[in-house]
């Protein structure tokens, strides 16, 4: 059976962003989102991983679907001052940001986390 784990180092909370973009923008998207706004993210205090992932296929719009997994040392970090500052350096806000058709949110406490036992 697996592992379960809520022990310290674990993050107490986490948020997902999901993004549609274009097709013809996917490439500056995924180089923006790698290079300049997770590094700029990481920066902050509480951030302790993100996981990006993006759907197999577009949506029914054509339309691709992109998300990112952030655990967080505490909760509605994405909230404050200073992640909103850090959101918007660099090529995020200006360029990007205009370019996304949709964003969704969810945030929320983790309430277990599951892994495969050390062979």
């Amino acid at each position: 059976m697996a592992t379960y784990s809520t022990g310290a180092g674990a993050a107490p909370y986490c948020m997902i962003i999901t993004f549609e973009i274009a097709p013809q923008d996917e490439a500056q998207f995924n180089d923006i989102y790698d290079n300049d706004h997770i590094p700029n993210i990481l920066e902050l205090d509480g951030v302790l991983e993100v996981i990006r992932f993006r759907d197999v296929a577009p949506n029914d719009k054509g339309l691709l679907v992109y998300s990112a997994l952030y655990m967080l040392a505490r909760e509605n970090l994405h909230e404050t001052p200073e992640w909103k500052a850090r959101s918007d350096l660099g090529r995020w806000a200006p360029v990007i940001r205009p370019k996304v058709k949709s964003r969704a949110r969810r945030t929320g406490p983790v309430v277990a986390r599951f892994r495969k036992p050390a062979a």
